[in-house]
């Protein structure tokens, strides 16, 4: 697991305007804790959701389907969130990858949060 790639994640029932169902997320934690989490060591994850409401704000990053990525998305920068590693689906495998250029507009995105 690498940051950038895109797995299917379990993000729960939907709660008021909280992000809900099963979704393709961004992993955005960095690769040395990435690699903690299969010594056990940690059992969080930063990851960021993607949606295909086609709505675009500031905070959405615009991608086109790829690889197991079936529709055209988008993922919502303001939306970054820490959930349990057991809610990624990792038995279906990675779906889809940020290129370099997109994880860094990601990234300038999140800190714009700030």
């Amino acid at each position: 697991m690498r940051q950038g790639d895109i797995y299917l994640v379990q993000f729960g029932k939907k709660y008021n305007s909280e992000i809900g169902k099963v979704r393709p997320a961004v992993i955005m934690q960095n690769n040395f804790l990435n690699e903690m989490l299969q010594n056990k060591k940690y059992k969080n994850i930063l990851v960021v959701p993607l949606t295909s409401d086609d709505i675009l704000t500031e905070y959405k990053i615009f991608i086109h389907k790829r690889d197991k990525l079936k529709k055209d998305s988008f993922i919502i920068a303001n939306w970054i969130c820490t959930i349990d590693f057991e809610h990624i689906f990792l038995e279906k495998g990675i779906i889809g990858k940020l290129t370099s250029d997109e994880i860094k507009q990601l990234k300038e995105k999140i800190c714009n949060l700030i």
